[in-house]
């Protein structure tokens, strides 16, 4: 394992905790759900790190939260539909942006795009399972996030590509030369 492997989890384990203490901090201060607090660690996850570990992020981190807080609950399963929202949300950020080479912007376009299909799909599935309206909830879920949407839109790329500058310049990042291999 090198230092960029290192330094991935190491991340990994940062955007974890973050994501479960940012929803901690917007839900003290009332403004939960609406801004997706969980959503911006997650979704840089996508854009810096392997997708092994970007992947474990999202998978953990709704799991994690509703174990250690209670939220989101896994009963009505929200949490689940979470699991479903963020693996799209660390998965797509990967392959659109650091294995297509797409621009930041037009790849979390595309990844917000598929994360509100599967969000509307996933409520409309428990919805009916539930005996509930889906009809109504689906649309009233997807409009209840849009604010934090749009921070995720001005926040994220503009950080995730200073970040990754950062990323670079680190001379601990940097790949090992043969020189350093064959020393260990």
């Amino acid at each position: 394992m090198n230092h960029k492997d290192n330094f991935d989890w190491l991340l990994g384990g940062l955007f974890l905790a973050l994501a479960i203490a940012l929803p901690l901090a917007f839900h003290l201060v009332g403004m939960g759900s609406t801004f997706l607090p969980m959503f911006y660690p997650v979704v840089l996850a996508g854009f810096l790190l392997r997708p092994q570990v970007s992947v474990l992020v999202g998978l953990l981190a709704p799991l994690l939260s509703a174990a250690l807080t209670g939220m989101p609950p896994l009963y009505p399963p929200v949490a689940f539909i979470m699991v479903l929202e963020l693996l799209v949300m660390t998965a797509l950020p990967w392959m659109f942006f650091q294995r297509l080479r797409l621009n930041i912007y037009l790849s979390l376009f595309l990844t917000v795009l598929a994360e509100r299909l599967v969000l509307l799909l996933a409520t409309w599935i428990v919805a009916d399972w539930l005996k509930l309206p889906g009809m109504f909830l689906g649309p009233v879920t997807m409009v209840k996030g849009l604010p934090g949407l749009i921070i995720i839109f001005l926040v994220i790329p503009p950080a995730a590509l200073k970040i990754r500058e950062k990323m670079r310049q680190s001379p601990f990042l940097q790949p090992e030369s043969p020189a350093e291999s064959e020393i260990r």
